[in-house]
């Protein structure tokens, strides 16, 4: 699944900055009023598989349709000469169609429940129906629920390391910044690295130009060892430090914590099938211990965000604050943008060159972290 089907959008309300995900299968308010209610059993199931839904009238009645990769339009609706159920989007029949809006030719009849059709038996099941359409889906590489749902939670994860905190409604899922962060240079420097992390991953991402600090150089996400998560957090001074350590745990899809579940559930797949009088039971086992460890990293996610929303310093392990050149620039970043004295450098127009050419003795680095 290309993660460049979904995009992140960034912005400030006023009250702090935003992050949403969207997608084809987060279309805004979808099935909730008009006729798209009538079909939102039919439309969420195509939509959670990446496609773009909506709903048309056709003949005699709500067709729901979806946008294929092929540019063919897949259409689901009961048949015209369906009677009319009492409930409506629950008739006694389905056809789902496929066709192409510039060659009419291309027209073939992927499922008919009518009392004549080849699926005559299913009738009005919708199980049925949809188990038929994720059939011709699979046939024609449509992605998977599961990998669209990998995919989201890729860009979720980005913003999770990035320093973001999710809050789940209803209808949707947003991700925002704590809410002690109140710094603009610190949300910059947050939002820049979410941006960063999005970019290398190959996500779409819209912006305003005054959230994003071009001076810093590019950040890829964090690569570390747990012995050096547990490290970070011995020599921590800051929230942020300690809630960086636990994004490493607890980021969706690909934390250390989701991966050890996903490892004892499938470990328990594999421990089922093994033939023994008594290996149902260790399998069943396993899958309890994953269960219960998935609500501890829920647990253990949901305190995440609230050490992030603190966002202050530890009263017992305080540290010099990193030092800033006279320009406002983090003195690592200098370094970060010097050379080796022996070797020639190429003027790109940072403003820490002008810093950078100063004498030495004019720019003695402070404290190090």
């Amino acid at each position: 699944m290309r993660p460049d089907y979904l995009s992140v959008l960034f912005s400030d309300n006023g009250f702090g900055v935003t992050a949403h995900v969207y997608g084809p299968d987060t279309t805004p308010d979808r099935g909730t009023t008009g006729p798209d209610r009538r079909y939102t059993h039919v439309i969420r199931p195509l939509a959670q598989r990446g496609l773009e839904t909506g709903v048309d009238f056709g003949a005699d009645d709500y067709v729901a349709v979806a946008r294929l990769p092929d540019e063919t339009v897949l259409s689901i609706s009961p048949p015209p000469e369906s009677s009319r159920p009492e409930i409506p989007g629950f008739p006694d029949a389905w056809l789902v169609t496929r066709d192409h809006p510039d060659n009419p030719q291309l027209f073939e009849v992927l499922y008919d429940s009518r009392p004549d059709g080849p699926d005559a038996p299913d009738g009005g099941n919708v199980p049925e129906l949809l188990a038929s359409v994720d059939k011709h889906l699979d046939g024609l590489g449509v992605p998977s629920r599961e990998q669209v749902q990998a995919a989201r939670a890729g860009a979720e994860s980005a913003l999770h390391r990035a320093g973001f905190i999710p809050v789940v409604r209803i209808h949707e899922t947003q991700h925002r910044l704590p809410a002690a962060m109140v710094d603009p240079g610190e949300r910059r420097v947050a939002v820049t690295r979410a941006v960063d992390y999005l970019r290398a991953e190959g996500y779409r991402f819209t912006c305003p130009a005054d959230l994003i600090d071009h001076r810093l150089p590019p950040a890829l996400p964090p690569s570390r060892s747990l012995a050096q998560v547990s490290e970070a957090v011995s020599a921590a001074g800051h929230t942020r430090e300690v809630v960086d350590a636990l994004s490493e745990l607890t980021a969706p899809g690909d934390g250390v914590l989701d991966q050890t579940v996903a490892v004892l559930r499938e470990s328990a797949s594999w421990w089922e099938g093994l033939g023994g009088a008594s290996d149902p039971h260790y399998a069943a086992r396993l899958r309890y211990i994953a269960d219960m460890a998935d609500g501890y990293v829920r647990e253990i996610r949901a305190m995440r965000g609230d050490l992030a929303d603190r966002h202050t310093t530890h009263p017992d392990r305080t540290r010099p604050a990193a030092p800033v050149a006279a320009d406002g620039l983090d003195t690592r970043v200098l370094a970060a943008l010097a050379t080796s004295p022996i070797s020639t450098r190429t003027l790109t127009g940072h403003p820490a060159e002008a810093v950078l050419a100063a004498p030495a003795a004019a720019r003695a680095a402070g404290p190090r972290r």
